[in-house]
Formats: structure tokens, sequence, C-alpha cells
């Protein structure tokens, strides 16, 4: 008797029935918006609810007791001081000195004969013990220094074009406001896997000078290396030979362009399921061409002839539209009207050019914009400046004036937050995770050199450089938090960010805890390789996409997907302890009979950890489904992915409870654990199909094949007798 309005997240329950929105696509032919609707009955909808409740509290109940008995028992209450300093956001110096502190308190609760054999005597052992209580300290300021390297601001002279600040211009693109740094890096990166390119002169320039050469079709603009070709085959068909790095310049496309635009059109008529390596690399280079093609489209001078320049200006501005509704331009210009959407700089040019021939004033955002192109096309650095500034002063006035006012058509456009896109160019060229990549694999060397050679010193000095390195790796992610106004996790690249730090955190746990180098080890892999991957992922474009209506809601970001990946990420953690203990035991003889308790002790810990995550994650991505879809459960790819993972590590844990398994066994299953967690996180991604297919990501299967293969080697090389083991063969009969 009244209308109700449906929407993703928010169905609409009555009757014992549920209407709720399943789909949602845009007709290729007509442009058109179309939705689906679907109604489910479940009159039994709340006993998962009650169910599932009770087996999370008596879970967490019985964990808790766990957990605070052996806490009690090791002794680990500088952990918790730690885990709370941790949370707390102490920085720098502070933060690397309490990790100090905390591990030699740590070090002197165990028992004496875990010190090292190693420790040198008399005078030169007094000098070495000086040395190795100063070097965490000094590992500490160097880290400072090496993450200062990235923080510290970059003044370009007043004399030179201002790029940088051109960079946080606003623009609006792919359904966000963003600065042209970030268009620019992106895009960048799609084409040539880099943020940078080199000129004609094979000098390094920056990101911004790319999009600025391309905006203004530079001379040289066709010349510069920027398009990476892999593919043999496809560099057969456009008559190029393989060179270092494999980037090309688009002008040497330009001879068998007609060829490769015939081998497109033939990969676009064959399914994509039955493309070839060869169809899809076509594609790919296709997409990357479209892209290089659109920015430029999107900023093109307008023609106008002497004879009728108004009915060239309206020819003109209805191409731009018809592309408008093809492909999604960059928005550079602000609204015109107070009830307008920002527009494409071409548009724009258009439209001032239009009020001119009719002796109306221009948009003077358009008159001022074009005027730097024009000053950056002449090279004239002085110029460009002076429209920059006032340009950016233009741009104040308007978000000063939209504060003011909060007219409904203030709201339809994007808001203006220059605050926010000057923090995002300032977030993209301090590159923190980039530092962080690299800070970790420091820590490795030197947890790495803490077995070798000289234990405690080099440990600690890990254990301060992780803690340091911990701390930048909480503030990026905090930083992509304001930055889009969204929960750490929304897309495949924030997941990897996100999976590695809850690893870096359970790694320096584990290292106050035991204290074996064992959990530096650890952080500084997880940390590593983590972030490996999320640049690699970050190559399809902007890592801060808009979300897919389904995901559209910061409740269930915030609590299902937080605690799913966290799942993630402590079964990789128990993962990662079983490939230490295979490799050490088979390789080394350092696997006592000690160190085989305590790293079985650690697996244990950390898979009750992942159970509880991913189980109750589970449950919250059911309560979401239920709450987006009308039912808990429908055995979609990626809710089996999840279960799997629930699955395996209950079966892993009654395993050992039974005494199925002992130590060897629990660390050759916890490594099959990785496998599990892969597929749920990467390979239900493959199959394009289910509720839970927009985490597709294009070539990572070879790698996921790979991954995997190399964690069945590792099973089989667990599963070898005791006898072929060198830790066991080297222990006395």
């Amino acid at each position: 008797d009244r209308p109700v309005k449906i929407w993703m997240n928010n169905p609409l329950r009555y009757a014992g029935e549920t209407f709720y929105q399943s789909t949602f696509n845009v007709d290729p032919m007509s442009r058109k918006e179309l939705t689906g609707l679907q109604v489910v009955q479940n009159t039994g909808w709340m006993i998962p609810y009650v169910g599932c409740m009770i087996v999370v509290f008596g879970m967490l109940a019985h964990f808790c007791t766990v957990l605070l008995r052996f806490l009690r028992r090791n002794s680990a209450v500088p952990a918790l001081v730690f885990i709370g300093l941790m949370l707390s956001g102490v920085f720098g110096v502070v933060l690397a000195a309490g990790g100090y502190l905390i591990g030699r308190t740590v070090e002197r609760q165990r028992r004496r004969g875990r010190s090292s054999t190693r420790a040198p005597r008399g005078a030169a052992g007094s000098a070495l013990g000086r040395i190795a209580w100063f070097l965490p300290f000094v590992l500490a300021a160097v880290g400072i220094l090496w993450f200062g390297r990235f923080f510290s601001p970059h003044r370009t002279p007043s004399r030179e074009m201002q790029l940088d600040r051109f960079g946080q211009l606003p623009l609006v693109y792919e359904g966000r406001m963003k600065p042209f740094d970030t268009l620019a890096r992106n895009s960048l990166r799609v084409l040539s896997d880099r943020e940078y390119f080199r000129d004609t002169h094979d000098k390094k320039q920056s990101a911004i000078k790319w999009l600025l050469d391309v905006i203004t079709d530079a001379p040289d603009l066709e010349n510069y290396r920027v398009l990476r070709i892999y593919n043999p085959e496809v560099l057969n068909l456009l008559g190029l030979e393989r060179r270092e790095g494999y980037r090309y310049a688009i002008k040497e496309l330009r001879e068998k362009l007609a060829d490769f635009e015939k081998q497109v059109e033939l990969a676009e008529e064959t399914a994509a399921r039955e493309q070839s390596v060869f169809q899809k690399k076509v594609l790919e280079l296709n997409h990357r061409l479209r892209l290089f093609m659109v920015i430029r489209a999107a900023f093109e001078e307008p023609s106008m002839g002497r004879e009728n320049p108004a009915q060239d200006l309206m020819r003109a501005a209805q191409r731009v539209r018809e592309m408008k509704e093809r492909v999604a331009l960059p928005l550079a210009l602000p609204p015109s009207e107070d009830d307008a959407d920002w527009e494409p700089y071409t548009l724009g040019i258009l439209r001032a050019l239009a009020m001119a021939l009719i002796r109306e004033t221009p948009s003077p955002e358009a008159v001022e914009f074009r005027s730097m192109l024009v000053a950056y096309a002449k090279n004239d650095a002085k110029d460009f400046n002076e429209h920059l500034e006032q340009y950016s002063r233009l741009l104040a006035d308007r978000e000063a004036e939209q504060g003011k006012q909060a007219t409904a058509a203030a709201v339809a456009s994007p808001l203006l937050n220059q605050r926010k896109i000057d923090f995002e160019a300032f977030f993209n060229r301090c590159q923190p995770f980039f530092a962080c990549t690299w800070s970790y694999c420091v820590a490795f060397i030197l947890a790495a050199l803490a077995w070798l050679v000289w234990n405690k010193p080099f440990n600690r000095a890990a254990l301060t450089l992780i803690a340091l390195t911990l701390v930048v790796h909480t503030c990026a992610l905090a930083a992509r938090i304001y930055i889009s106004g969204r929960p750490p996790v929304t897309n495949l690249y924030s997941s990897a960010v996100f999976i590695g730090w809850g690893a870096v955190a359970l790694g320096i746990i584990l290292e106050l805890i035991f204290g074996l180098g064992i959990g530096n080890v650890i952080a500084s892999v997880a940390g590593f390789s983590t972030l490996i991957i999320a640049d690699r992922l970050a190559g399809d474009g902007d890592t801060f996409t808009v979300l897919q209506a389904v995901l559209d809601t910061q409740f269930w970001l915030a609590t299902h997907v937080v605690c799913i990946t966290f799942g993630y990420a402590t079964t990789y953690v128990a993962g990662l302890l079983g490939l230490l203990y295979i490799v050490l035991g088979v390789f080394t003889i350092e696997l006592t009979g000690k160190l085989r308790r305590d790293l079985a002790r650690m697996i244990y810990g950390i898979l009750c950890f992942a159970i509880f995550f991913s189980f109750w994650g589970t449950v919250l991505g059911g309560l979401w489904a239920d709450d987006s879809w009308g039912r808990f459960w429908g055995w979609d790819p990626k809710e089996n992915g999840a279960l799997i993972i629930v699955l395996w590590n209950a079966l892993v844990l009654h395993a050992r409870w039974d005494g199925m398994v002992k130590d060897k066994g629990l660390a050759v299953l916890a490594v099959a654990g990785n496998i599990a967690v892969s597929w749920s996180w990467f390979g239900v991604n493959q199959l394009g199909a289910g509720l839970h297919s927009y985490g597709f990501t294009e070539g990572v299967a070879l790698a996921l094949a790979v991954f995997v293969a190399s964690q069945l080697g590792f099973i089989i090389l667990g599963s070898l007798p005791k006898r072929l083991w060198m830790s066991y063969r080297a222990e006395p009969a």
C-alpha cells in the first residue's frame, strides 16, 4: 500500500519474504541502467544468528582462558605492554627504544640455557658488548633517516615550473576526486609498470611531466618509451625487436597499427574462455593504448575554422559528449554552474570559446587552466607558475563557497576537499609501502645474521627495525583510510597490505614471547612478500577504486572484511612457521628438541587465532549475505573458500588434539593451510562467477599455480622419514 525503496544491502522484509536487489548492469547498447530484483522466503533466518553467536562466544571464552594461562606461564607481560604501545601509536625513537628495552626484559626472564654460545669473553667481549647494547639504537636512527628521506618535503626552485604543485590540482575520474599526480602515476604505471619515464635524452622524469606532455601534445611525446610489451608474439605482430626493459614508444607501433587493430577485433569476437594467450595480450595492450588515447582526447584543444566557428564548436562538443557516453573521461574543470558536474577540459574549453563568441564572460577556471597549459607548452616557467597560482586561488574560493552552501546541487556533485587532495599527492610522493618493503628486507638480513654469527644483538636490532617499520606501515594504512574514507580492506591490493600488517604484528608478538629470532624472520618475510604482492596488484591502476554496490557499506567492511582478512593473515603466519620448521629440520642441524617444541607451540597458538578469526569472519559474512540478499548461505565460490579455511584449521587442531599428528605433522598440515587461504584469497576471483567475483585480477592464475606447487613440494619434503632430516640425524642415538 506504499512505495518502498530497495537497494543493495537494504532489502525489504515483509510477511516472511525478503525483497532485495540482486544485480546491477548497464546495457552496452542503450547505455540504460538495469537492476535485478529478487525475492526469497526464509522463515528460519534467525536460527543461524543464534547458533553462530553461541559458537563464537564459546570459542572466544575458551580461547581467552587458554591465552591468559599461556601468557602467565611464559611471563609475557612485556608483550602485552608492547601491543598496547603499538596500538596507541607511539612513533620513532620512543617505540624503537621501547622495543629494545622490552626485548632485554624478555631475555632476562628466559632460561639461562638459551643464551648464545658464541658470546666473546675478555676485553674484546666487553667492547663487543657495548656495540651490542648500542646496535638497536643505531639501527633505529638509521631507520628514521631512511624513512625521513621519503617523508622530507620536496621544494622546486621558484624559477622552475612548479610541476609538483600542478600535481596537487584536483580532478574527477573513475568515480572519485583525486589529484592530477594520482592520474599521472596510475596511468604511467598501467602503461609501463613504473611511476617514472625516461625522455629522449635518457633522463629520468616524473609522471606528472609525462601527463603534462600528453595533455599539451608535446613534440617528443610519441618518442617516449612508455609501453611495456613482453609477449614475443605481440612483438612480432608489431614488427618490434626485443630490448632491455621491453619498453617501446608509441611511434614505433604506427607502421603495424592496422594489423594490430585487426587482431583486436578478432580477439573481441572470441569468447573470453576461448581466447589464446596471444589474444589476451593483444587486448591488454589495446587497453593500455585506449587509456593513453582517452587522456589525450579529454584534453584535446578544439580546432575551429574561420568561416563558421560556431558550427565547428557545436560539432566538436557533440563528439566529446558522445565519447563521454562511451568511455569515462577525466573531468579536470569544476562545474561552470551551480547545478552542473565537473567536466572534461575539452568540453570546458569549448564552452568557454562559445561564450566568447557571443561576447559573454567564460568560466575563469577554464581560462586560467588553458593559459597554464599554453605556458607549459611554451616552456615559460614564470607564466606557468602565475596561472597555476591564480587557478589555485579560484579553486580555494570555490571550496569556501561550497562549504557555505548546503544545497542539493552541491551535494550531487563531488565536493572539493583540497586538504585531502594535497594529502593524497603527499602520500603518493612519500611511497611509504615502498620504503617499508626494503626496510623489512634489511630486517630479514639482520635476522639471518643472528642465526649465523651473533644471536642476541642482531635479533634485537632486527626487532627494533621491524617495530619501527610497522609504525610506518600502520601510519600508511591510516593514511589510506583517511584518503578513501573507508575501512582498511576494500580490494585485493588493500587486502595484501593489511595481511602483511597483521602478519608483522603477530611476528613481533612471537618474538617478544619466545625471543628465538623466529618472530623476526616471520615478520620480515611476511611484510616484504605481501608488500611485493601488493605492488604487483597495483599495476591495474587506481588502488582507491570506487566500491561496487554490494561492498558499499562501512559497517560490514569494518567487521566482516577486516576479520576474515585477519584470519588469512594468521593462517599464513602458521604456514610460514611450518615452512621454517621443515627447512630447519631437513637442511640444518638447528632444529633441536627444544626448538621443535617451541615452534610447534607457536604454530598451535597461531592456529587457535586463525580458526577464531576465520570462523567469526565467515559468520559475519553470512550475516552480511542475509542482510543484503536475504539468505545466510548460498554456496557461492567465495563463501566456499572461506569455509574451506575454517574446516582446514579445525582439521589441523583436531588432528593435534587427538594425537594423530605430532610436531612434525602439525608443521606439514600448517603449510597446507597456505594453499587453502590462497585459493580463497585469489583462486575464486579467477572463476569470474558468483556474487563475489568483484575481485577478479588478470594474470594471477599462473602465479597461484606456481605458489601451490611450491607448497606441495614443501609438504612432500616435510613428509620424508625422520632419518632423512639433518636435525634428527645429528641427535645422539
